[in-house]
């Protein structure tokens, strides 16, 4: 949520130019207020001054507070000088409200920290303090001057009771002046009013207060001052903030002392002297209206805790929803009252529940009864007060049952007592199964290093075998029948040879010469080679689909791998069947590629031996059928090309090899 704020709410105040504009309108109140509002007679500054003053001060930017005081004591003095003509006394009440001024800012900064005096009700608090005590001091230092030096050069109102006149003023008018700069733009639950609704508070209640303090339609209307004035208070705190009750109060200030000095209204009563009413009638105003904008700054306060609360809500609320884990809680009673969408969408996986807040959890777990009664048991261990972690197998097994790591916990109120549970839940199978991957590769690596060892050994002897049975072929007679068994022995060794070939392979040593590949091209030219091994009793189609991309690998290699895979297809097919190879352009996540499938009708494949297809030395086949090595090296040849390869097989209905390699970054 964003909040709109105008540029008097920065935190660093209000603009000099602002500031001293305020200033130059404080030396007009002084000089036009004075003859009406002063304390008493002989009195030289009317009470608005140090409300105003204190204002400024307290509203301006801090590197600007210097500057401001003293142009604050010049406009009070000019102000002064206006209606009384009296150079000294104008220039030393000056220099009173400044001092007293800038010691209140410096004491409510030190109290606060620096906080607006409006910025939560502690802080309007310690304004109030920091007024009372701050205007001390110049009390008793211009009581002492005025000792020393004479009335003549000190305003008479600074001794007696004339710090009360302060006070009130500062009270009254300060928390109203400085409302705009106020940081608070939020108000109470109600919302903030329309300006329609602002129209007709400010209408209705200046009727009441004219009605009240001006006798002005008495006939019609008898309100007590009280009621005229307290509900439209916090009529304008609850819909309008801070801003809306001061300026209900500057309007109930201004009736309530013009109707008593002009000696109308409730307050007439108090006896002919202007002077003395309107004292007193401010000293109701400051009583009242002061200590009462701690109301909408209460308000104002807790709306911002609100909307803060509501955004951290949020924030926790769009990190749970957006975790890959499965987060749930429940209250007291077990009722479910949170679920992120991950947990939601497992727990209906393994269940078929469709869970929803509100729903009692023994409903839910109605899904999975074998399960219910372990899991209510954990819950309650958790509400009360225990936090562990179980590893457990949840789900009806005719839908989907896994292994879990479920940590389960208290939910604490703010006192630290037990007002629901918890849990986090993480599907551990998938982790296992990849724990599983990840080591068979490593054996495959390990074995891999050890086969290409070997082979590089192996075939160096038999190259030495080789070159020697040649050797001792050329020095016997054309008719020597010895020449067969050395045949033979030569035939021998270059199977052997092929043998190290494709351990070679396996190991991903062999030299290869990669180009790129039409693979469609490439499986079409090998097909005719391949048709004629597989016999009369296995039909062989190729679906290739048109514009492949093109692919970077060593053609020989991948023949290899279709000779491999073919030769596979037709030993699980001894009674005939189907070979299909399928060849398209595909993708591997965000992988752009060609996918070969290579599909057989034959006899299919548990899962136990799906699981070592790829496994060296690992084979089916009869003893002398088959040496483990053919499906290693089709692993292999195709992750040295880049690509993946795949299997699935079902008994008795056959076994596909799907192999995806991806599309040459150069290609077309």
């Amino acid at each position: 949520m964003t909040i709109k704020t105008s540029r008097l709410t920065s935190p660093e105040g209000i603009p000099l130019g602002v500031a001293l504009a305020a200033t130059v309108l404080l030396a007009l109140v002084t000089w036009v207020a004075g003859p009406v509002l002063r304390h008493f007679e002989g009195a030289l500054v009317p009470w608005p001054v140090h409300g105003i003053s204190l204002a400024i001060l307290m509203a301006a930017r801090r590197q600007d507070r210097t500057l401001l005081a003293a142009c604050i004591g010049v406009a009070v003095a000019v102000g002064g000088f206006g209606h009384t003509g009296e150079f000294l006394r104008a220039i030393a009440a000056g220099a009173q409200i400044s001092a007293q001024t800038i010691v209140i800012a410096l004491f409510h900064e030190r109290l606060t920290r620096g906080r607006h005096p409006l910025r939560g009700t502690m802080a309007y608090a310690f304004f109030g303090v920091a007024i009372l005590i701050g205007v001390l001091p110049t009390t008793l230092l211009v009581t002492a001057m005025r000792e020393f030096i004479g009335p003549q050069f000190i305003p008479g109102y600074s001794t007696g009771i004339w710090w009360v006149a302060a006070v009130t003023s500062m009270a009254a008018l300060s928390p109203a002046l400085l409302a705009p700069t106020a940081p608070h733009q939020t108000t109470a639950r109600g919302g903030v009013g329309s300006r329609w609704e602002f129209a007709a508070l400010v209408t209705v209640y200046t009727i009441a207060l004219l009605n009240t303090f001006l006798m002005v339609g008495a006939s019609v209307l008898e309100l007590p001052s009280a009621v005229a004035t307290i509900p439209f208070l916090i009529w304008a705190g609850l819909r309008f903030g801070v801003r809306g009750y001061a300026t209900f109060t500057l309007l109930f200030a201004t009736i309530v002392v013009t109707s008593t000095i002009l000696n109308i209204g409730p307050f007439e009563q108090w006896g002919p002297d202007a002077i003395v009413r309107g004292r007193r009638a401010w000293i109701y105003v400051a009583s009242l209206a002061g200590p009462a904008m701690i109301f909408p700054v209460a308000l104002a306060e807790r709306a911002a805790a609100e909307l803060r609360a509501r955004g951290a809500f949020a924030q926790l609320a769009a990190i749970i929803e957006g975790s890959g884990d499965l987060i749930a809680a429940v209250d007291r009673d077990m009722v479910i009252i949170a679920a992120n969408p991950a947990w939601v969408q497992e727990f209906a996986r393994i269940s078929g529940v469709t869970v929803h807040t509100g729903m009692p959890m023994k409903e839910a777990l109605a899904g999975v009864p074998n399960d219910a009664p372990n899991s209510l048991a954990q819950w309650r261990r958790a509400l009360s007060g225990e936090r562990f972690t179980a590893i457990r197998e949840i789900g009806d097994p005719e839908r989907a049952r896994d292994e879990y790591e479920i940590t389960y916990g208290p939910v604490l109120d703010a006192r630290g007592d037990v007002v629901g549970a918890s849990q986090v839940v993480r599907n551990i199978s998938l982790r296992r199964k990849k724990e599983a991957e990840d080591a068979d590769a490593r054996r495959l690596e390990s074995v891999g290093r050890l086969a290409g060892g070997v082979a590089h050994d192996f075939n160096n002897l038999m190259t030495a075998v080789i070159g020697y049975t040649e050797l001792v072929a050329q020095s016997l007679p054309e008719d020597d029948p010895r020449r067969e068994d050395l045949a033979q022995i030569e035939r021998a060794a270059t199977r052997a040879g092929e043998l190290t070939q494709q351990l070679l392979a396996f190991a991903r040593r062999r030299i290869i010469e990669p180009r790129l590949v039409d693979l469609g091209e490439l499986v079409e030219g090998f097909t005719r080679l391949v048709a004629p091994l597989l016999g009369s009793n296995v039909f062989l189609s190729v679906r290739t689909e048109p514009n492949l991309h093109r692919v970077r690998l060593d053609p020989a290699q991948f023949e290899q791998v279709l000779m491999n895979l073919a030769v596979n297809a037709r030993d699980a097919m001894p009674g005939g069947g189907r070979l299909t190879i399928e060849i398209a352009n595909g993708l591997l996540g965000s992988v752009r590629g060609v996918r070969l499938v290579v599909r057989d009708t034959g006899v299919g494949m548990p899962p136990e031996v799906v699981a070592r297809v790829f496994e060296p030395f690992y084979t089916t086949k009869p003893l002398g059928k088959g040496t483990g090595l053919g499906l290693p090296t089709v692993h292999g040849i195709v992750h040295q090309a880049g690509g993946e390869i795949t299997v699935e097989s079902v008994p008795d209905a056959g076994t596909a090899f799907t192999v995806f390699l991806p599309a040459a970054e150069d290609a077309a």
